[in-house]
């Protein structure tokens, strides 16, 4: 048995980094198991040779054995113990207890190595788990101190009663020839094995109901979020099942809500997790007051679910109303005041699903639509919302295939010098014609995102840029500038793709220049920021488009590794209604730090005059001209030639 579940122990839980000490430790163990087989062997050969063996060696010899066993397993837990999760965890005090157990009857022929044996074996890890900081192992330990102590008092009492059915059998065989003067006394004996039997087995039935609580108690653990306490992934979506199948019985409905925080990367980020993990706990214990238990979960992250049996729409999304409220209440943690709000997608069974897999995904594709418009009220799923989805399938689908399909094609704004109305530079701009249908890059790039495919299509984008750049005979000083997604910023292999590009198509660097949105910096602003770097040092130039709307704002700029700042449209078209002084603001700050500007979305003549007036250095809008495919840029002539006065 010790053998068996040596096994069963090792080769069940052997993860790669413990691998060679379990192996060492079950090579140990067999060593062991295999010296006292052999011990035995040898017992059982010189007893039958022998008309009275002496046991006195033979019981020393056992005895060694039998700690040695004892120790091996107490070293086990030692070895290993950090680097159990529950379930093993709970494996290992289970066998530990259950061979601890088998050894207060197996050698009850020996009080004190019937004790020895119980303390060596349960001892060490109960002390262990009563020490550890999980509150699993804590309990654990408790019962396993509880358990040792009895298996100790068990063994001495086990040994008194074998002590005394030894010395009842003798006397028996001494006195078989008195059997009819001592029936009397035979009847007392049977009477004292009859009670000695029954309380081993009140025992044995102690034990197993005390072996069943704890697995109860192991499963409802398996089954608990260990940080929030609540419902973890798979325990919920199994109660979700329960709730629908009901939900047809009575032909009622349950609603699901997908609940996500924002804000909580911010706190994780500025804070520490420390700190968001207790922003977990009491959003948890605030969603926890809206429904039972169980049917209040964590999906992961910072994504709860929350189930609502017998709930229509209406009441749902009171509910759901009620919870962002909730949420939206400041909370102290850790000595800071802190601020959620939430965002929350709600589908119900069984009008939209009666399968809780599909049910949760359609009420998270609710929330995330309702994130990405940034409404802070709850939506219901819907064949509208369905419908979207759906398009935007066709759409990403499309969008898998518009290389090999050579659907994707590039336009070319010019980008003018303020002074004397030269084209400085061509903004590179990508386009999809799918199928006869012009597809937005607002609406095909974020998809290219989500999905993973920008990379591939910015690769494509930059290569056929600096081709395009490298034959352009009307201008070869002109520079091309590509927009480049975080993502690709972000890929340790986006430097060598942009090696590789120069040196395919022969493009000198100083001729491209880099554009990107001043959000890339809240995602991993120290990755970024080397990433440019690096860009910098190839002679690249590097843009910050649309500055002022997004997170950095002007503080950024006095770190960033930028040559150039281009000034968002939004600031353009509100020139007359304080837009100049926002403009006037970056002008000033990006002339201390060495910066060029570029105004986009220049549609008038006026505003090329006011803009050049203030110091702007480049212009960019169809007031020069509209995107054009590379072949027009070719025969395009700039029609503006009283530009500027």
């Amino acid at each position: 048995m010790s053998m068996m579940s040596a096994c069963i122990l090792t080769y069940a839980f052997i993860p790669e980094q413990n691998r060679e000490a379990k192996l060492m430790w079950l090579a140990l163990m067999a060593s062991i198991l295999t010296l006292r087989f052999v011990d035995f062997i040898v017992w059982i050969t010189h007893s039958s040779k022998q008309a009275k063996p002496s046991g006195q060696l033979g019981l020393w010899r056992f005895s060694v054995g039998c700690i040695l066993t004892a120790m091996c397993w107490s070293a086990y837990a030692l070895l290993f113990f950090k680097s159990m999760d529950i379930i093993e965890f709970s494996t290992t005090v289970i066998i530990i207890a259950a061979m601890a157990g088998g050894s207060s009857t197996v050698l009850s022929g020996s009080q004190y190595l019937s004790a020895v044996y119980s303390i060596i074996m349960l001892l060490p890890i109960s002390i262990m788990g009563l020490l550890a900081e999980q509150d699993y192992r804590n309990l654990l330990g408790i019962l396993g101190l509880l358990f040792c102590a009895t298996m100790v008092l068990s063994g001495l009492k086990s040994s008194r009663f074998t002590r005394q059915a030894v010395t009842t059998k003798n006397e028996y065989a001494i006195l078989a020839s008195e059997l009819a003067e001592k029936n009397s006394e035979v009847y007392n004996t049977n009477k004292m094995l009859k009670e000695a039997t029954d309380k081993l087995n009140e025992i044995k039935v102690g034990l197993e109901q005390e072996v069943k609580k704890r697995t109860d108690k192991i499963f409802q653990l398996s089954n608990l979020d260990e940080l929030t306490g609540l419902t973890n992934r798979n325990a919920f979506t199994r109660e979700l099942e329960n709730l629908i199948e009901k939900t047809v019985d009575s032909e009622s409905s349950v609603a699901l809500l997908f609940i996500d925080l924002n804000g909580f990367k911010k706190i994780n980020d500025t804070l520490g997790h420390q700190v968001g993990d207790l922003t977990l706990i009491e959003v948890g214990n605030r969603l926890a007051a809206f429904t039972e238990q169980n049917r209040c979960g964590r999906w992961g992250g910072d994504e709860f679910l929350v189930a609502l049996p017998y709930s229509s729409q209406e009441t749902a999304t009171s509910i759901a109303s009620a919870i962002m409220t909730s949420i939206a209440q400041p909370m102290a943690i850790a000595g800071n005041e802190l601020h959620l709000s939430a965002t929350i997608g709600i589908a119900l069974a069984p009008v939209h699903s009666l399968n809780a897999a599909d049910l949760i995904q359609l009420a998270d594709l609710t929330m995330c639509e309702q994130k990405q418009l940034g409404l802070r009220k709850p939506r219901v799923f819907s064949t509208e919302l369905k419908s979207k989805i759906e398009a935007s399938q066709i759409i990403l689908e499309g969008l898998q295939q518009a290389l090999d399909k050579k659907q994707l094609y590039l336009c070319y704004q010019p980008i003018q010098c303020a002074k004397d109305n030269t084209s400085w530079s061509f903004e590179a701009l990508l386009r999809w014609n799918f199928n006869g249908q012009f597809i937005g890059p607002d609406v095909f790039i974020p998809l290219a995102e989500k999905s993973g495919l920008i990379k591939e299509i910015g690769a494509w984008v930059l290569n056929r840029a600096c081709m395009d750049a490298r034959h352009w005979q009307f201008n070869q000083l002109a520079a091309v500038s590509v927009n480049v997604s975080v993502i690709q910023l972000m890929d340790d292999g986006f430097i060598r793709i942009l090696d590789n590009i120069l040196r395919s198509s022969g493009l000198p660097p100083e001729r491209l220049h880099l554009e990107i949105t001043e959000s890339v910096f809240v995602d991993n602003e120290k990755k970024i920021r080397a990433q440019l770097e690096q860009i910098q040092s190839r002679n690249i130039h590097v843009s910050i488009d649309d500055f002022g709307t997004g997170y950095s704002s002007l503080s950024q700029l006095q770190t960033l590794p930028v040559n150039y700042v281009k000034i968002d449209k939004a600031f353009v078209d509100n020139f007359e209604n304080k837009g100049d002084a926002i403009i006037r603001a970056t002008l000033f700050i990006a002339r201390e730090l060495n910066c060029k500007t570029v105004a986009e979305g220049v549609e008038t003549k006026e505003q090329a005059m006011a803009l050049s007036a203030m110091g702007v250095d480049y212009l960019q809008g169809y007031y020069f001209a509209k995107p054009m495919k590379n072949e027009d840029l070719i025969v395009w002539q700039n029609p503006i030639s009283n530009f500027p006065t």
